[in-house]
């Protein structure tokens, strides 16, 4: 089986860092907020270009806790993009904000821009761009667009290490959230988050808000919760961060022999910006036709691809709020498929998952492409 994500092959390869590293924490009898959750929020924000990064328990909890703490509050309206994952809008429903959805480019598939301005409201609190599949949005032209009132929250959760402009994603807006669950770019072996900002009272808020807003063990000054990265999972990423570059490069490689090897006429790789280095979270690209048969094909053949995303948020059963118009996210939806991706692929995978690509449009009879 040629899996979208082999997670076990980076391990092997990592194997003696990271047994190295997770023997170190146990022995040290420290296992929540320990020497390592503060070495690797010293190391992230420097990787990254900030000032601040705070540790928390998930990317969903990096994006609430970053919201709450750049003060977006109950009823005021956050703008963001209708074609990403489940957690973004689940963040913004849970500080009480209403999700604004606009539309997105049908290249790129990130929000587009051009639609923020109609969609801004007197209750326009924050806007929530995602750097989809690690695409960067063009953040610097979105502040000139909302001004300096709204805050800008990068959703950061599949663009570690991915740059604009030679910049780090992560470090245009009022702050950043990342995910290290365990199939990104900069994984753990478990759920685990960070905020980065320049802000310092953002940084703040959020270290006390992580745990229930609590200034010694017996007293606390304002609400929080419990949301903390562990020491487990602070070691494994610490090791994993030193190879980061690195296997955004390898993940670049592979991107580059899947354009070269699968047929142009019939697969078309998500654009990106000629001033950006993606990190190829995900190998997005649309097909010109037959989606949901050349996913059966594939794993007839033993190849496992994905649909990321089968549908806008707005067409969800769990979502219930206003109707928006988005029908380039509703065509992108049809026509998007991911394809195997990791750093480790051997180079033999990828050739067999471009031949079952191209020789299944090979059999098939002409047909108009989808809209």
């Amino acid at each position: 089986m040629i899996w979208r994500a082999d997670l076990t092959a980076q391990y092997e390869e990592l194997r003696a860092e990271i047994d190295g590293a997770i023997r170190s924490v146990l022995r040290s009898g420290r296992y929540v907020l320990g020497p390592n959750v503060e070495s690797f929020e010293r190391e992230f924000a420097q990787y990254v270009g900030a000032a601040h990064a705070v540790g928390v328990n998930s990317g969903t909890d990096a994006l609430m806790m970053a919201l709450w703490a750049l003060g977006v509050r109950r009823g005021d309206e956050v703008i963001t993009t209708p074609f990403t994952a489940i957690p973004t809008f689940s963040a913004i429903r849970h500080v009480g904000a209403v999700p604004v959805f606009v539309d997105i480019e049908a290249d790129t598939f990130l929000m587009d821009l051009s639609k923020v301005a109609g969609a801004m409201t007197e209750r326009t609190r924050a806007v929530v761009p995602v750097h989809l599949f690690g695409n960067v949005v063009d953040v610097p032209r979105l502040r000139e667009i909302v001004g300096a009132g709204v805050r800008i929250l990068e959703d950061c959760a599949q663009a570690h290490g991915a740059t604009l402009r030679q910049r780090a994603a992560g470090t245009f807006g009022d702050a950043a959230a990342f995910s290290f669950y365990p199939t990104k770019n900069l994984g753990a072996y478990g759920d685990g988050g960070m905020v980065v900002t320049n802000d310092a009272a953002v940084d703040r808020t959020i270290r006390s808000r992580r745990m229930y807003g609590m200034i010694s063990k017996d007293e606390f000054v304002e609400d929080g919760i419990n949301t903390r990265l562990d020491e487990l999972q602070a070691a494994i990423l610490r090791v994993k961060l030193r190879h980061l570059d690195s296997m955004n490069e390898r993940r670049r490689s592979v991107a580059a022999m899947y354009a070269q090897l699968l047929d142009g006429r019939h697969i078309t790789p998500q654009k990106v910006a000629a001033d950006v280095v993606p990190n190829f979270h995900v190998y997005c690209s649309l097909c010109s036709h037959g989606r949901d048969e050349l996913l059966a094909a594939l794993d007839s053949a033993g190849i496992q691809a994905n649909v990321y995303y089968p549908m806008p948020l707005t067409e969800q059963k769990g979502y219930a709020g206003a109707r928006f118009s988005v029908p380039t996210a509703t065509a992108v939806s049809r026509r998007i498929i991911a394809l195997p991706m990791y750093p480790e692929i051997p180079e033999a995978h990828v050739r067999s998952v471009a031949a079952g690509v191209n020789g299944f449009y090979a059999r098939q009879t002409p047909q108009v492409a989808l809209s």
